[in-house]
């Protein structure tokens, strides 16, 4: 993050917090910053099963996804163009994204409740047999990562719970071809990529995130099995990710300019850090799909407006 203005994109956090206050929300989205782990159940849900925390609203109970704000700090977003995942090493592979607050004290305060809710869902499993999640800190001060993996285990997957790949997700087909009776891209596999713009939501190419732009990320909190210690089961806490929303890129295009207006000085310089910088891999993923995938829509009281969908009806 290079001439990145950390300060400022802290206090532009802030702002977007108040924005998005009221919006984005639903009877099962809710901003981490005002979650509280009294509202919420824990119960075995999915295919295959896991421990999900749910909340309450007009149609019963319904998986959690909880709201923060941040900047992008890493992240490892599709479109996958290279065979790069082994076909013994494909249930692991996930989309990935690192948010930071740089200081926001809602950040602060939503990292403080999701660690109530985790530890309400480690409460249900042995004391001993459970891996916690927990935030990170580095340069950039606490961060979260969520990720998704694309592929589902198991042999008595239904049909009905699979669903296809989108055609940004995977247009090479490579992940396609990784499936098999015992692995399965699923609904809860799919990751909505959304922007906010002019007051409404829309999809967005998951190639168009870029490192230092402002998100509002959504995320789900799991238990899943783990490999057993002997005889004893243990299990792994994480933070799902169901979607990312962009919300503002004007500190990455400040950064932007900076960092060419710096290169204008020394050009020389420049061209050799590009060249040395650029894989291949990169300037594949640089290409924007014609179509934009549809995914699961986690929120039910929203419309959102495909700008192109590539055919598939989005799950309720």
């Amino acid at each position: 993050m290079d001439n990145y203005d950390t300060k400022e994109a802290g206090m532009l956090i802030g702002k977007w917090v108040e924005e998005m206050k009221t919006k984005l929300i639903d009877d099962y989205t809710i901003a981490a910053a005002n979650a509280a782990a009294d509202t919420v159940t824990v119960s075995e849900a999915g295919i295959p099963k896991a421990h999900k925390v749910l909340l309450k609203g007009k149609d019963g109970r319904r998986e959690a996804v909880f709201t923060v704000i941040g900047v992008i700090i890493n992240k490892a977003f599709p479109p996958v163009n290279s065979a790069t995942v082994p076909r013994h090493r494909a249930q692991f592979a996930a989309q990935e994204i690192t948010v930071s607050g740089l200081g926001d004290a809602t950040f602060g305060q939503s990292i403080k409740n999701l660690d109530d809710v985790s530890y309400k869902l480690s409460v249900q499993f042995p004391e001993g047999s459970v891996d916690n999640w927990a935030a990170t800190t580095g340069d950039h001060g606490e961060m979260l990562t969520a990720t998704c993996r694309y592929f589902t285990m198991g042999n008595n997957i239904p049909a009905e719970a699979k669903v296809p790949f989108g055609s940004n997700v995977d247009p090479q087909k490579v992940l396609e071809k990784l499936t098999s009776v015992s692995c399965s891209h699923c609904e809860d596999n799919d990751v909505d990529y959304l922007e906010w713009k002019d007051e409404k939501l829309i999809r967005k190419n998951p190639v168009g995130f870029r490192v230092g732009d402002i998100v509002q990320v959504g995320i789900s909190l799991c238990a899943f099995k783990a490999s057993k210690t002997g005889n004893t089961p243990r299990y792994m806490c994480k933070l799902v990710l169901r979607s990312v929303t962009l919300l503002d890129v004007s500190m990455t295009r400040r950064a932007q300019a900076s960092r060419l207006e710096a290169e204008k000085k020394n050009p020389n310089q420049a061209f050799n850090a590009r060249a040395f910088k650029r894989t291949r891999a990169q300037i594949e993923s640089d290409s924007e799909g014609e179509e934009l995938p549809s995914a699961r829509q986690k929120m039910g009281k929203l419309t959102i407006e495909d700008v192109i969908m590539d055919g598939r009806k989005s799950a309720q």
